[in-house]
């Protein structure tokens, strides 16, 4: 398992961090791995998506803003956080390192010319769908069309419409569905070796992909006059199904207890000695608006979650509080355990999310409660619910005791509004999983609408950036194209979808 990853020099020249040339977006790959099989390219691939999508420095403005983590008393706040104050040098990684990733699904595609291989390309169009709805989740109009066509001559690509782009997404999603459904009886064999994701089961690939469809649709559900095209969406899948329990998709190519081979998410915080890593373990700690939520519906997550800082007490700061603020004594660390990975911050050999179950029936609850697919709402969200406790190393039966609480914010039943209970609950389930979700959660429905986000006096707006700014790099090498797309203003250049 180990030379799965060692022996790839995709997974090196895509993260290392001397590699700066390598992560430009419109420059040639002095790496480039055209005549790399397939078999040999996917694995770096999908390992390379979760390092940069389950890495916490990547995503933390959404742990910090949306009350999930706070920042220790001890250490200097966050500035450009506490105040909305973005740069275009502020999480540029994502960009910059998630091109050259889909680049190399794009080799694989390419690469995939004999119909035996169609199960190759179908995980690289659908992996590629992936990476770049986060692009437009994050960014908005961003490189689509004219991306990854440098040995054509085009190193400068245009920006295309993210509206655009997600329409063609779900068209692309719907093609690799085909191939998978179309594949040959003599179809090459996709092992465990190199899908490190689904391990070749080609029917849990076409369910991702559908999945990710759904995850898009269901996005636009508050934008006017789209129920149509979303029904319609819908219906040209829908018998191949979601991602149902137990069928997450993790990746894990072999995670190892040694320094830069372990779980990503695990490795910012802890060494492979157990110590942990300087301005990390101790850096991040309960947010106090997801401490509160737990407490207050009796969550057996709480202490998964966070630990407690003393007994079975449990509390959280805000970003940007002055009055009343607690000290680190006081204050929850996030959840780890060095013998048990099912905690917050798992262990350095637990698989890594890219969709987890309990997300993909969080996302057919809500898209059943709309009137968009036909399962039964409430038994899809106490699935999801359950899977989560699962997840976390609880049981079946605490998950049943907690969901049977009559109380609002748990109970289907007892809720006056669905879609509230859904995406408040879904708040809460994808810390640590899936934080791009979390802030497009908030941005198209405004849930929770109890978050504190930041209480500095000096924050340049009452709620935080509906998006970020593009890269300095991208700016400085592309810049015609960037400044084609328009001023960008991050509190009102909304995504699409973004109705409010």
């Amino acid at each position: 398992m180990n030379k799965k990853i060692l022996t790839l020099f995709v997974s090196l020249a895509l993260l290392g961090s001397s590699c700066s040339d390598f992560l430009a977006v419109n420059e040639v790959n002095p790496n480039t791995a055209s005549k790399v099989p397939p078999s040999l390219l996917l694995p770096a691939a999908l390992t390379n998506v979760v390092k940069v999508m389950n890495n916490p420095r990547n995503f933390q403005f959404v742990y910090l803003w949306h009350g999930l983590w706070s920042i220790s008393q001890g250490y200097q706040q966050p500035n450009n956080l506490l105040q909305y104050r973005l740069l275009n040098s502020d999480y540029q990684n994502s960009f910059t390192i998630l091109y050259p990733i889909g680049q190399n699904f794009k080799e694989i595609e390419k690469a995939a010319i004999d119909p035996k291989d169609a199960g190759y390309k179908a995980i690289a169009i659908i992996m590629n769908a992936y990476i770049m709805q986060n692009l437009v989740d994050c960014w908005g109009n961003v490189p689509y069309s004219e991306a990854f066509k440098a040995d054509e001559g085009i190193l400068k690509p245009k920006y295309d419409d993210q509206k655009v782009i997600y329409e063609d997404l779900v068209i692309k999603l719907n093609e690799a569905i085909a191939l998978i459904q179309g594949l040959p009886v003599d179809a090459t064999e996709i092992g465990s070796s190199s899908d490190v994701m689904f391990a070749g089961n080609m029917g849990l690939w076409a369910k991702f992909a559908n999945t990710i469809k759904l995850r898009m649709l269901v996005h636009q559900s508050g934008m006017a006059g789209r129920d149509a095209y979303i029904k319609s969406a819908i219906a040209t899948t829908a018998s191949v199904g979601y991602l149902a329990a137990g069928e997450s998709a993790l990746v894990n190519p072999g995670f190892l207890v040694s320094d830069t081979k372990m779980n990503p998410f695990y490795e910012i915080f802890y060494k492979a000695d157990g110590s942990g890593q300087t301005d990390a373990s101790g850096y991040y700690y309960a947010g106090k608006d997801a401490v509160d939520f737990l407490k207050n519906n009796t969550d057996p997550r709480l202490g998964r979650f966070y630990l407690p800082y003393s007994g079975t007490s449990f509390a959280g700061n805000a970003l940007g509080q002055s009055a009343d603020l607690l000290a680190p004594a006081l204050t929850s660390k996030l959840g780890y355990s060095k013998t048990d990975p099912n905690y917050l911050i798992g262990g350095p050999t637990k698989a890594s999310p890219v969709l987890t179950d309990f997300e993909s029936l969080l996302i057919q609850a809500e898209a059943a409660e709309r009137g968009y697919i036909t399962g039964v709402a409430k038994t899809l969200y106490n699935s999801a619910i359950t899977q989560s406790c699962l997840y976390m190393g609880l049981t079946t039966s605490e998950a049943a005791t907690f969901l049977a609480q009559e109380k609002v914010n748990v109970n289907y039943d007892s809720a006056p509004n669905k879609i509230n209970l859904i995406l408040m609950q879904k708040w809460i389930t994808l810390m640590g999983v899936a934080p791009v979700e979390i802030w497009t959660d908030y941005r198209r429905s405004g849930i929770p609408s109890f978050l504190h986000f930041t209480e500095h006096a000096n924050k340049a707006n009452t709620t935080p950036p509906v998006r970020l700014f593009y890269p300095q790099r991208e700016i400085s090498s592309n810049n015609d194209n960037v400044v084609a797309v328009g001023t960008i203003d991050a509190f009102t250049s909304k995504i699409f979808w973004q109705n409010r």
